[in-house]
């Protein structure tokens, strides 16, 4: 299959796109807890955004095909080298192998970066994120159930389990 789309970094002129693009997974309900897109400064700043990149037509770099991006798991420096992973694909734009091509960058600039492990928290309802990431050589790690009532794990007045996907990188040379 031939790619009519190529992938660069993503800008902040990307961003009404990437947002729009986020509120269809939004809307979908298994996506996300968030309920709202963040605005671009708080974006910038929680993401690594080395990490940050966009999927764009072929013969029109202004138009965003679908997004992806890593932030840190935790401020502990001891867990530095583990990201999560947030992949959004526009609904007219799947089937094109643009979820594939994004991931597949975000893997490589992660492993650049020196990053040892990708976590990906996937609804179990999201049923395509599930095989995207598992044709990356992603593994279910375990469930987060509703049962446990975390603050996270309530969405539109309904408990939801969380399935925990992961990746493990090379392991960067320990400097020392």
């Amino acid at each position: 299959m031939s790619r009519n789309f190529h992938i660069r970094p993503l800008t902040k002129n990307d961003y009404p796109q990437v947002v729009e693009i986020y509120e269809h997974g939004l809307d979908t309900g298994h996506a996300t807890y968030e309920r709202h897109a963040l605005p671009w400064e708080k974006f910038s700043a929680v993401k690594i955004m080395e990490t940050a990149y966009v999927a764009v037509e072929a013969d029109d770099d202004s138009t965003v095909l679908g997004w992806v991006t890593a932030a840190p798991v935790s401020q502990r420096q001891v867990f530095h080298g583990v990201v999560e992973d947030s992949i959004y694909i526009h609904p007219d734009a799947q089937g094109r192998g643009v979820a594939g091509a994004l991931l597949d960058k975000l893997i490589e600039v992660c492993i650049e970066l020196n990053k040892w492990a990708i976590h990906s928290w996937i609804f179990p309802e999201n049923e395509g994120s599930r095989k995207l990431h598992q044709s990356r050589g992603f593994e279910k790690a375990g469930t987060l159930t509703h049962m446990a009532k975390m603050p996270y794990g309530e969405l539109k007045g309904h408990w939801r389990d969380t399935d925990i996907w992961e990746k493990l990188l090379p392991k960067p040379e320990i400097v020392v």
